[in-house]
């Protein structure tokens, strides 16, 4: 098995980084590039105090539609919050700082993260065949919160409405006339007994008894009793020398999106629907349908030092999904001998695919888009887009080539972003310490890439590959992480999704839901699995995860329809004085293993290059610009942009930029 070429894989970081994930927000806005921050955020501007205080007002934070309630930071769309080769986004940063948008399978997991980022002891995810939903534990039991279909319910009559338990969605199972019995007369709520909203769409449409039955046709409803959402995204990036990342209020241009496409194994195909009921069109983007939220875009502009190395690999790391990147340069070739080609890869420098070549003689400016891979009828996919960082590699055989560029287009949920209003706007500014390299890993190529694999193979139908173990032992694969300079490592990240597939039952990425396939291995079989680390390939590895095939039920009412798919994400951050290289071992049995997960992490590292934060924006119709600079050694600053009252200001971008010293 050839061993994974890391300083390749981990292009992805930068050696020579200048500004560490450089934060700006309103005074009091939630952070969204940290779930454990974010939650506080929502405790406190609610004033939330008690457990129930605090699920209320997570649940209330990520309500969706925007008829019933203030438009907030996420809304409901169908077909647009997909990446190949996972599927359905259920990553709560990808979808909160990417999105900000999903349905009820992003929005339970979205929230299973948050109410454990807040501090309750366990939050869990259903599947109800029709509907997803998240329940959260405290006060001994669990309680049903559901921001996607907007409502709670509240168990008896009795007492303030916000002082009364809230339902289980095992208590709605067995009995539904907890949601039927909140009705009074046709198509109204019992305003006495449920909190506002309350399945707002559901009780205009007459359909709360199709609700309750989503619930009390039990024996298709499955709890996922571990963590559904997976954790291996963080918004941490690097702006290096003569790099500006600019993130604007709104699309950039019209017709700018991310648009995900599905490959079925043999072709790919644009993933968003139309759906004429609800006046859903792919060519008007993911724009909410109910208000006037939509989608924001961004661009990182990279302008490296000119080298003279005749073939140069550049590292476009970025913290969002991309839409779309080019390389563009002057190039002077005196002959037709002499010529310049731009590639990518995505896969951390393991294939890559041409951009462009151009043959002398020729003298000027030049474009090189990232390859086109499949045109259709709403747009066209690329070789870097649905990813969150490429390489770029130009090659050069003769002529010379100056004002190099590289520049990457993505999507933003711009929710997210510092909004500037009438009044003194005060805006704080953090940086970080850590530089973070991301693995671009799949389940598809990781055996590929891996440093030694044991009793291990991929199973692959529909588009669809999770790894298996072959035989009766135990399946391994360890994989190395290195720093790209070589340099000491103080931590890393590793995580999978581990599957439970006797059921008969496997995840379906198209649905987020469950597609059937042969049951395996028999229930009788023992199932282990486990993830650990080591400085050798030998060992001896130090477990960090282990499988628990025994179920531990809070609140003592054991389900016995569960789907175990673990999404496992571990983090060690303290590795031995002087590491340079670790080895992070998966090991499985009777289990498969999909979605790998992987990043080495260097701390303790400190900004090295002033940074210039310029807020755009118009009032009246009139622009503005305010450029705050960042010295080098400060991590953390505060400033005011005032604006007059009475003032309608219209956003328009914040721009981040490195400038040197002198500058």
């Amino acid at each position: 098995m050839r061993r994974w070429m890391v300083a390749a894989a981990l292009l992805s970081g930068s050696v020579s980084a200048q500004v560490y994930s450089p934060l700006v927000l309103l005074k009091g806005q939630s952070d969204t590039t940290s779930l454990p921050a974010l939650a506080q955020s929502v405790f406190q501007q609610s004033s939330a105090r008690s457990p129930r205080e605090r699920a209320e007002a997570i649940w209330r934070f990520f309500l969706t539609d925007g008829r019933f309630v203030e438009p907030g930071m996420i809304y409901h769309i169908a077909g647009w919050a997909y990446e190949e080769p996972g599927g359905e986004v259920l990553d709560p940063l990808k979808l909160l700082n990417s999105y900000g948008f999903g349905l009820c399978y992003h929005i339970a997991p979205l929230l299973e993260s948050v109410f454990e980022a807040g501090g309750f002891a366990d939050a869990r995810v259903w599947f109800l065949t029709g509907h997803t939903v998240a329940e959260v534990f405290y006060d001994g039991g669990y309680h049903y919160f559901d921001s996607d279909m907007m409502g709670y319910s509240p168990l008896g009559t009795y007492g303030p409405i916000k002082q009364r338990p809230v339902a289980s969605v095992h208590q709605i199972e067995l009995d539904g006339s907890i949601l039927t019995g909140k009705l009074v007369g046709s198509g109204q709520n019992d305003v006495a007994n449920v909190d506002t909203p309350w399945y707002p769409a559901d009780v205009r449409a007459h359909a709360i008894g199709d609700l309750a039955k989503l619930f009390t046709t039990i024996q298709d409803n499955w709890l996922f009793p571990e963590q559904r959402f997976s954790a291996g995204h963080t918004m941490d990036f690097v702006l290096r020398p003569g790099e500006r990342i600019t993130r604007y209020f709104q699309p950039e241009q019209a017709n700018l999106k991310y648009l995900p496409y599905r490959f079925d194994g043999t072709e790919w195909r644009e993933f968003p629907q139309e759906l004429e009921q609800y006046k859903i069109k792919t060519a008007d983007g993911p724009r909410s349908q109910k208000d006037a939220r939509r989608w924001a875009t961004g661009v990182q502009q990279f302008r490296p030092a000119p080298q003279a190395s005749a073939v140069m690999i550049y590292p476009m790391p970025c913290p969002y999904v991309i839409i779309d990147a080019n390389v563009t340069m002057t190039v002077g070739l005196p002959g037709p001998e002499d010529r310049v080609t731009v590639e990518t890869s995505a896969d951390g420098g393991r294939t890559w695919i041409q951009s462009g070549t151009i043959a002398g003689p020729y003298q000027g400016s030049w474009v090189a888009p990232a390859a086109v891979l499949t045109k259709s009828e709403h747009g066209s996919r690329n070789a870097v887009s649905g990813t969150y960082g490429y390489s770029a590699r130009v090659s050069r055989t003769g002529g010379t080539l100056r004002e190099l560029s590289l520049t990457t287009r993505f999507q933003v949920n711009p929710r997210t972003l510092p909004k500037l209003i009438a009044g003194n706007n005060t805006l704080e500014y953090n940086s970080s310490h850590t530089d973070r390299w991301a693995i671009p890993v799949s389940a598809a190529n990781l055996l590929r890439s891996a440093s030694r694999v044991d009793n291990a193979s991929p199973v692959v139908s529909d588009g669809q590959t999770y790894i298996a173990n072959i035989g009766k032992e135990p399946g391994g694969i360890v994989v190395e992480l290195k720093a790209p300079d070589g340099g000491d490592l103080s931590g890393f990240d590793a995580g999978a999704r581990f599957l439970d597939l006797h059921t008969g039952f496997a995840p379906d990425k198209v649905t987020a839901e469950i597609r059937k396939i042969a049951p395996w291995p028999l229930p009788s079989e023992p199932q282990s699995a486990s993830l650990s680390w080591s400085t050798s390939v030998e060992g001896p590895y130090q477990t960090i995860w282990a499988y628990d095939a025994q179920l531990a039920w809070k609140d003592n009412q054991p389900i016995d329809r569960v789907l175990r798919w673990p999404e496992v994400d571990r983090q060690v951050r303290q590795l031995p004085k002087g590491t340079r290289s670790i080895f992070v071992r998966y090991r499985f049995r009777g289990l498969g293993m999909d979605s790998p997960r992987l990043a080495a992490i260097r701390s303790g590292l400190a900004s090295r290059s002033p940074l210039l934060i310029t807020h755009v924006w118009s009032e009246n119709g009139k622009r503005h610009e305010r450029v705050e600079r960042i010295s080098a050694n400060e991590a953390s600053k505060q400033y005011t942009i005032p604006i007059a009252p009475g003032t309608a200001a219209r956003n328009e971008a914040l721009i981040l930029e490195t400038v040197p010293e002198k500058d």
